[in-house]
């Protein structure tokens, strides 16, 4: 993460590194109980200090064509847009990480996030450990679901998960003896102490398709045939999310044993509809969840209880809070790079990607740096995930 070379030059790996382990570093803490003591739009100071590296690195380092000036611009220009009508402006910073990350070696980037994510998770559950920030814990159906200080159990979990996808492509894939057994272990953590059913799963699924990509790399023809459908893993999780959602009603008996499966996801996405239009540039979406000191207060009726409404499906939560343009760019982007990667012969981050398509379909992490670095990956250098031609 040093901005300077050996020889005392600023180089662009420094540049971006620095910005985004800044980045990542505060947005992570920011999930976690110490949020609560951070001042009011904190995030824009953060944004202050990282954004004009950021466009060091493009300007001084990136060597772009007029019309690729252009169409960066004209990018920056609705993400500036979108960031406004939705009061996000965080996005802003989201889309400057995914254009900076051209021609950066998408492992750095993912071992940047493992060792500052690893090092911020543990101090946070250390400090709920010693009470310094409050572990909630949530009663459902006479199971207590832990959080461990950050806002909420399945956030936690999420954590645990894409930590694990993140070591995945810092381990190329590879993962020894130790590394299954670690990932079963955290499944079953997840499952016993946050209730995180749904997080379990997509922990197994990776393990999954981890052995599919070892079969891929013994020379198994048939196991190329998954990486091809995860090529469009993020659309048909969109699709699945987005349309089971609109359809949905209580009287379709299959859809309402689906939607209590899902914890109610599916009511909760048909009432966003309900309220809410699909914009081109997004618009203010309000929600009222559970996570979080005030949330935990609605929950426990230690104030007027609110009506919950949150928007779990992150879809859902892409396409009408920041618009049509955002949502379709994305899919887009992550279908290309797929394809693109999958005729490269470069197959893990494309199965690893699928996981989060899934894992998209039930949270909201999908443009959340702190959680998914893989949206930074589609214009970053990923050569070395390329399998020899013989594999």
């Amino acid at each position: 993460m040093m901005i300077k070379s050996s020889t005392g030059r600023i180089t662009a790996a420094g540049l971006y590194l620095a910005a985004f382990g800044l980045f990542f570093g505060y947005a992570f803490f920011a999930t976690s109980m110490y949020n609560d003591a951070l001042p009011l739009r904190f995030e824009l100071v953060v944004m202050a200090v990282v954004l004009p590296l950021l466009l060091t690195k493009i300007v001084a380092f990136d060597h772009y064509s007029m019309g690729q000036w252009i169409v960066i611009f004209t990018g920056l220009v609705l993400v500036a847009w979108t960031a406004r009508t939705s009061g996000r402006y965080i996005l802003i910073a989201v889309y400057l990480l995914i254009i900076g990350a051209r021609r950066m070696s998408f492992e750095a980037i993912a071992k940047t996030a493992l060792l500052i994510g690893l090092a911020t998770f543990a101090l946070i559950i250390i400090s709920s450990w010693l009470d310094l920030i409050p572990n909630l814990r949530y009663l459902r159906e006479g199971t207590y679901r832990n959080s461990f200080g950050i806002q909420y159990p399945t956030d936690f979990a999420a954590h645990v998960l894409y930590l694990l996808l993140t070591y995945a492509a810092v381990k190329h894939g590879h993962f020894k003896w130790y590394d299954w057994l670690l990932s079963l272990f955290a499944a079953w953590f997840v499952w016993t102490y946050c209730d995180a059913r749904l997080d379990t799963v997509l922990i197994v699924i990776l393990l999954v398709l981890l052995s599919v990509y070892w079969l891929i790399e013994k020379g198994f023809k048939p196991a190329l045939l998954v990486s091809w459908i995860s090529v469009g893993a993020m659309a048909i999780g969109a699709a699945l999310s987005i349309g089971l959602s609109y359809f949905y009603s209580p009287k379709i008996k299959w859809l309402e044993d689906l939607n209590h499966l899902l914890s109610t996801r599916l009511q909760l996405g048909r009432k966003a509809l309900d309220r809410y239009d699909p914009q081109w540039f997004g618009q203010v979406v309000r929600t009222n969840g559970w996570g979080g000191s005030q949330g935990f207060k609605h929950f426990t009726g230690k104030l007027i209880t609110k009506e919950y409404f949150f928007i779990d499906s992150s879809y859902l939560t892409v396409l009408l809070t920041f618009g049509l343009i955002v949502s379709v760019s994305l899919l887009v982007g992550y279908t290309w790079f797929a394809w693109r990667e999958v005729r490269r012969q470069e197959y893990l981050l494309p199965l690893l990607i699928a996981v989060t398509a899934i894992s998209c379909i039930v949270d909201q992490h999908l443009l959340d740096v702190s959680y998914n670095i893989f949206v930074l990956a589609l214009l970053a250098d990923t050569t070395s995930f390329r399998l020899p031609i013989s594999g």
